[in-house]
């Protein structure tokens, strides 16, 4: 009997159980026995007659079936209550053990009831172990329709690993080993089908102590707990589902967002269809939510993998909690890597074969950047962008802003979008300080390359130099201070006008050429410039640094300057008299004496002098230069004198006359600054 088959066993078997044989208990050994798909070894099997019915047991030393259960060792089992019929058979109480390679030891409670006349199956199996948790499974199959009731408690994902290798390749397989998942997983599932597959299912889901992290730990997950269900319907090749799940509890990290879901729950669900002939995705409602963060509702089409079409609404209703959790983190480097937000955000994007809309509107929005270089103040409004070429219209008002230390008042802008563009639609004034920056152009543009470029001209209002200076907490200047701005761009971080900046200040002109400004609100910002001042009148310009009066005017220039992070590090300035201006110059003992010591020479000669019963004395010409480069000032007057340089050459007029003379060629830069702010604070001479 080395080579019988099953259904000659079966055959025995049902022969031997006829009742009118007196037998009480049938053995059958079988050493080998093979079948399509099935193979067994040291096969030994009994039927006992008992007053309660018929008793089955068996064991085998190997019984080999299909992947993936493959083989199974040290196979015993028993039936207490069987019933061997013309129609089928049945085992209501059964119970198997035995070892296998990814299951390892098993005792597992089963039942079977086989009508094979109907071709009607139902079985059952329970207390399936899988390290440390168990799985419960119901089967019923009849000729054209099944159905399996799946329950599974406290699977570790570390032991479903173990299975992988059945059912992926090693691409996919290679893959899930590189995330290293950890944690359990419990799954309720059910699921009916016929000969073709599966029809409908419906599964529920919970996961446990969730962890994962890919090999450069850029996504990362810890404790994470998570619930969903998924509902399934198959027709004409057609799958209907709606998914839904929630993560309630743990930590997790997708570089560069980290999210404590204790502390901020995400809840997610989609409702589509899948066409997989076509491989074509309808993902009809999405719905996406944090906890005080935000909420999303979408709907998207992909085609073969590529998405055709995004319709989204996104609602922010408190931007504070949302920018450090989502916005931050992809702004460091930028001018907003460190804000405070508050107020309400909504938002719609339409996107559609590779057309694009964007729209964005501001309830009650405040900023401010940390390092306090700008600030802006109830800002309302639709912001908009599109790729298209249908334009668009925004607009954008605030009630205060600041820009360093420059205050801007309350202000609106009405723009319009168009390809990846923008533009004012219509010339708009906004309050700068005590005056006003009138903007005649405003423009953006996205380049194919991703990089803005934007431009602007307008005109700058007079501004009073004393609400400047004291913005800026420079000593107090008078006058006004305006001009024309020209044609500005800002280009690859880099900020250039065309052609020159005009300013009248000190009732003279100023005229800035090659402004450049890279960077401006990052970490070290540059700027280059070459600056011409000319008829500047002294005795404005005096009196607002309060260093003595001098009158006359001077034409001055400053080339090369160089500024960074707003402070200078380089230029070729020169300030002298005016060629042209036959005006009366005078220039007074505390001017004389504060310029003696800007020039390092030694202070206070006039009031111990008979010069000291003069207050003021005529001087035909007056000069200065510095020329800084690595922190030293190389100093120089209007000529070289016997010893040092002339500042101020007296003449010119009705005596007395002074000459004033620099001795120190070259200084360090910030003790020049320290003689100027000495001269700015000094009372005067002190006369004997």
């Amino acid at each position: 009997m080395k080579y019988l088959t099953l259904k000659s066993v079966f055959l025995w078997l049902c022969i031997w159980s006829l009742p009118v044989l007196a037998i009480n208990t049938i053995q059958i050994y079988i050493g080998h026995s093979w079948a399509e798909k099935f193979d067994a070894k040291d096969l030994k099997t009994a039927v006992r007659f008992t007053s309660e019915g018929l008793k089955l047991s068996g064991q085998a030393a190997q019984i080999t079936f299909p992947a993936p259960l493959n083989q199974l060792h040290n196979v015993t089992f028993e039936c207490a209550k069987a019933a061997w019929l013309t129609e089928g058979f049945s085992c209501q109480s059964g119970n198997l053990q035995f070892s296998q390679a990814e299951l390892g030891q098993q005792r597992v409670q089963f039942s079977i009831d086989a009508n094979t006349e109907d071709e009607h199956y139902d079985l059952q199996l329970q207390n399936l172990k899988l390290d440390g948790g168990t799985i419960n499974l119901a089967v019923n199959l009849a000729e054209q329709h099944w159905d399996a009731d799946i329950d599974a408690q406290n699977i570790s994902l570390s032991a479903l690993q173990k299975w992988l290798p059945q059912f992926l390749d090693k691409h996919y397989l290679d893959a899930v080993n590189d995330w290293q998942p950890q944690g359990q997983v419990s799954v309720q599932a059910r699921l009916d089908g016929n000969t073709l597959g599966i029809v409908s299912g419906i599964a529920k889901w919970q996961f446990t102590d969730l962890g994962f992290s890919n090999a450069t730990a850029s996504q990362v997950a810890e404790n994470i707990a998570m619930q969903g269900e998924v509902s399934l319907d198959n027709s004409d090749d057609t799958w209907d589902f709606v998914v839904s799940s929630s993560l309630t509890a743990g930590q997790a990290y997708s570089d560069p967002v980290f999210v404590d879901l204790s502390v901020s729950p995400i809840t997610l669900s989609v409702q589509g269809k899948l066409e997989t002939q076509t491989n074509h995705w309808t993902l009809a409602d999405i719905k996406l939510s944090q906890s005080e963060q935000f909420s999303l509702e979408a709907l998207a089409e992909v085609m073969d993998n590529v998405p055709t079409k995004v319709e989204a609404d996104v609602t922010i209703s408190t931007l504070s909690s949302f920018y450090p959790t989502w916005g931050k983190p992809f702004m460091v480097g930028t001018a907003a890597a460190n804000l405070q937000v508050s107020g309400q955000v909504s938002s719609s994007l339409s996107w559609s074969d590779k057309q694009y809309q964007l729209t964005a509107t501001l309830d009650k929005v405040n900023v401010t950047d940390s390092q306090q270089r700008y600030n802006a103040e109830n800002l309302n409004g639709e912001l908009v962008w599109t790729n298209k070429e249908t334009p668009l219209d925004g607009h954008l008002s605030w009630q205060q802003a600041k820009l360093y230390a420059i205050d801007i008042g309350a202000g609106q802008l009405h723009a319009q979008t168009v390809k990846n563009g923008f533009k004012l639609v219509e010339e708009t004034s906004i309050p700068v300080l005590d005056g006003e920056l009138q903007i005649n152009q405003l423009s953006l543009q996205q380049q194919e390359d991703k990089q803005i470029t934007w431009s602007f001209d307008g005109l700058l209002l007079p501004i009073s130099m004393e609400s400047l200076t004291e913005a800026l907490e420079w000593p107090t200047m008078h006058g006004k201070l305006s001009g024309v701005i020209p044609h500005v761009r800002y280009q690859s971080h880099k900020l250039t006008i065309d052609g020159a900046l005009q300013v009248k200040v000190f009732d003279g002109t100023t005229v800035i050429r090659d402004l450049r400004l890279t960077d401006p609100l990052g970490v070290l910002p540059q700027l280059y410039a070459n600056i011409d001042m000319n008829d500047l009148d002294l005795a404005l310009l005096t009196k607002t640094f309060d260093v003595g009066k001098i009158t006359g005017r001077v034409t001055g220039e400053i080339y090369n300057l160089r500024l960074s992070n707003w402070q200078p590090v380089q230029f070729d300035a020169k300030l002298a008299t005016s060629k042209d201006n036959p005006g009366k110059r005078i220039i007074s003992q505390r001017a004389v004496d504060n310029l003696t010591q800007v020039g390092g020479g030694a202070t206070g000669m006039i009031s111990r002098s008979f010069l000291r019963f003069f207050d003021d004395f005529s001087y035909k010409r007056l000069g200065l230069s510095c020329h800084l480069r690595n922190d030293v000032c190389e100093m120089a007057g209007i000529e070289d004198a016997d010893q040092g340089y002339y500042i101020v050459k007296g003449g010119g007029g009705l005596p007395p006359w002074i000459d004033v003379i620099g001795y120190t060629r070259r200084v360090d830069w910030a003790d020049l600054l320290e003689r100027i702010k000495a001269v700015q604070n000094s009372s005067g001479p002190i006369i004997e």
